[in-house]
């Protein structure tokens, strides 16, 4: 009965182990486009909004082509942080981040932005995760 009792402790601290192991550390997701649209059929839609808002401003980089691609990516973001079918754990807030970046870099000011990856990654912080990318 002791050697029993002794190994069911032993098995919910091995078992509590991997629990925290999995809390703590990062692990490998595949956040590609095509990944996350196996998950959510409607990304695709803010995957072409993005390539085509990208490909004009490519073609004429001026301040409404440029707006254009940073709605975009702000939509994108918003779409990945409040609305898709992408659970955490296969990217959702990881990807949303890398959409409000990208906006970031073309629109450095912009408050909503900067007030949308503060929250994500006081989200990460919160599970004491890596903020990915920082």
């Amino acid at each position: 009965l002791l050697s029993a009792c002794g190994q069911k402790q032993e098995a919910d601290e091995t078992a509590a182990e991997g629990y925290q192991s999995e809390m703590t550390e990062t692990p490998e997701r595949d956040i590609s486009n095509e990944a996350l649209i196996e998950i959510d059929e409607q990304i695709q839609q803010y995957v072409e909004a993005v390539e085509t808002a990208h490909a004009a401003y490519e073609e004429d980089p001026g301040e409404q082509t440029r707006q254009e691609l940073t709605d975009a990516y702000i939509a994108f973001g918003d779409y990945m942080q409040y609305d898709t079918a992408v659970t955490p754990r296969q990217g959702r807030y990881h990807r949303a981040l890398i959409e409000y970046r990208h906006a970031l870099e073309l629109d450095p000011e912009n408050q909503k932005v900067m007030d949308e990856i503060t929250q994500i990654e006081d989200i990460y912080q919160s599970m004491g995760r890596p903020i990915p990318g920082a």
